[in-house]
């Protein structure tokens, strides 16, 4: 059967469909993208692999939530990714902590993480291009996105990393 890789994300679709079922990108392209400097190359064509992709802080569904957030912060990270093995199952971020924590700490310090986590967990694919990664950041408003290899946690990007990566390709022009 005939497939079709999609311009914005790379997945494979069936050929014959109008969008793609991963991106809900158009695979019809009228016009073709010629970008006019670095940071436009970059954007469109690089993979988020060459991101600064950190180490996560990860931690199981029953760690107590304040043990996580002691984690997060010795770690420099607003976030911790929440597994079961090596199965990701949710992730406990600085928003979370924020809009889910009550101001009396007696209350959450020692509740596990999986009551206040966030679930299910949105991720990205190191081979996943830069402007894919962008689009899922803004649209779902995260400030951090897991990657995957071959299904397996190695790591995580923030919006920062993607900041600091064109920041310094705007700093070469």
């Amino acid at each position: 059967m005939t497939r079709i890789i999609c311009p914005d994300c790379g997945h494979e679709n069936l050929a014959g469909a109008d969008e793609c079922v991963r991106c809900h990108q158009p695979l019809t392209q009228e016009e073709t993208f010629v970008p006019q400097n670095e940071l436009e190359r970059s954007v469109a064509y690089d993979r988020i692999g060459r991101l600064d992709i950190r180490d996560p802080v990860c931690v199981s569904p029953e760690t107590p939530v304040g043990e996580v957030l002691r984690r997060m912060v010795a770690a420099r990270t607003g976030c911790a990714l929440v597994m079961e093995g090596t199965q990701l199952v949710g992730i406990f971020t600085e928003r979370d902590a924020l809009l889910r924590l009550s101001l009396d700490r007696a209350e959450w310090e020692n509740r596990p993480v999986r009551d206040f986590m966030t679930t299910p967990v949105e991720t990205l694919e190191l081979e996943d291009r830069m402007a894919f990664a962008i689009h899922r950041m803004a649209v779902g408003g995260y400030r951090h996105i897991p990657i995957l290899s071959d299904g397996q946690v190695v790591g995580v990007v923030s919006v920062r990393e993607v900041f600091r990566h064109l920041t310094r390709l705007l700093e070469q022009d």
